[in-house]
């Protein structure tokens, strides 16, 4: 027999997918009706112009960081430890000083990899160091 706790659980989590898919879909037909009208204004200036040739810009993410904040709020974080720290209390630690871990559609798995990525820059500077595993994480602290 099922449990009604875990059917419960998959009914919330598949009503919160279906409305992110709603959402989606729906900006999905503005952007395209929105390309449409650009497409029609360039074709009134410009009858013969071929928009095959106008080639899709990449879009960027949005940065969690300004140059060089990741790796001061870095050495801040572990100034203050008391003991080594692992990668997702740095990033959580972080993510509360710059008042991010509650917005929604914040990605804590991304900004962990960010995080990761500076830590890993950081030590290649010379300024932190490795000191062991926490399970999967690795444990950071100022290098002596």
């Amino acid at each position: 027999m099922a449990e009604t706790h875990v059917i419960s659980a998959l009914i919330s989590k598949r009503a919160e997918v279906s409305g992110e898919i709603n959402h989606y879909e729906k900006l999905l037909k503005q952007s395209k009706d929105n390309l449409q009208s650009i497409d029609h204004t360039i074709h009134i200036f410009d009858e013969s112009y071929d928009l095959r040739t106008i080639r899709a810009k990449r879009v960027s993410s949005e940065r969690y960081f300004k140059n060089g904040e990741a790796k001061t709020m870095i050495l801040d974080v572990l100034r203050t430890a008391t003991k080594p720290m692992n990668t997702t209390s740095i990033s959580k630690n972080i993510a509360s000083e710059k008042d991010i871990g509650t917005d929604e559609g914040f990605d804590m798995e991304r900004f962990c990899k960010v995080v990761l990525a500076s830590l890993s820059r950081c030590e290649s500077s010379g300024l932190i160091e490795r000191v062991g595993k926490d399970g999967l994480s690795i444990l950071w602290q100022i290098k002596p």
